[in-house]
């Protein structure tokens, strides 16, 4: 059999290094994938403790929690001084 070395500054042996090592730019690109992944992974998990915490708060015919809102001649009024009384709540929005 016969024996055949390459040269090390051959094409062929540069090619063979290049396709050993992988370039910076994959290694910043899987580091930029695995952080967005994570990133949508805490934003996915807030976003469902929040609606947990939401649905537990106010249930339909228990209770509405409690809150305190200003009025327009700068008074406040909260919800639980008007225990027993018919209260309607509008929200409106402008903007």
């Amino acid at each position: 059999m016969r024996e055949c070395r390459l040269s090390p500054g051959s094409p062929v042996q540069k090619n063979r290094r290049a396709t050993l090592r992988p370039s910076a730019g994959a290694a910043v690109g899987a580091v930029v994938l695995l952080v967005g992944i994570l990133i949508a992974a805490l934003v996915i998990q807030s976003g469902r403790r929040t609606a947990e915490a939401g649905a537990a708060a106010a249930r339909v015919g228990s209770p509405a929690p409690d809150f305190t809102l200003r009025l327009m001649n700068g008074q406040t009024v909260a919800l639980s001084s008007l225990q027993g009384k018919p209260v309607l709540v509008n929200f409106w929005h402008s903007g």
